[in-house]
C-alpha cells in the first residue's frame, strides 16, 4: 500500500506517485463523507492503484456514524498525516502513521 506513503510524501513522487496534501487529502474526504463525490471520484482524482485504493476503502470504513464523529475521524486523518508529513517522533515511519490511525501495515 502507497497512500500513506503518498500523505507522508515518503519518497521522491516517482517511486509512489504524486505526494498529496495531507490538507488537500482531508477536503476530498469531507467532500466523501457530506457529499457531493464519491469515492470512485476521489480515487480517480488522486490516480489511485489497487494499492493506494485499498488503503482508501479502510479509511473510508472508519469515517462513520453522526455527522460530528465524521469531521472528527477526517480532522484526526490529517493531523497525523500532517505529523507524519513533518517526521515527528512516533509519526516518522509509515508503519507508525498506519498504526496511529488504526490501519494494517503492509
Amino acid at each position: 500500500m502507497a497512500l500513506i506513503e503518498r500523505l507522508m510524501k515518503w519518497e521522491p513522487e516517482s517511486v509512489w506517485g504524486p505526494n498529496i496534501s495531507s490538507h488537500l487529502f482531508a477536503a476530498t474526504c469531507y467532500e466523501v463523507a457530506f457529499g457531493p463525490r464519491t469515492v470512485a471520484q476521489i480515487k480517480a482524482h488522486w490516480n489511485m492503484g489497487p494499492a493506494d485504493a485499498a488503503e482508501f476503502d479502510l479509511m473510508v470504513a472508519m469515517v462513520a456514524g453522526a455527522d460530528a464523529v465524521k469531521f472528527r475521524k477526517i480532522f484526526e486523518f490529517e493531523q497525523v498525516c500532517m505529523l507524519g508529513q513533518a517526521r515527528v517522533p512516533l509519526y516518522d515511519t509509515p508503519a507508525l502513521v498506519r498504526a496511529r490511525l488504526g490501519l494494517p501495515n503492509p
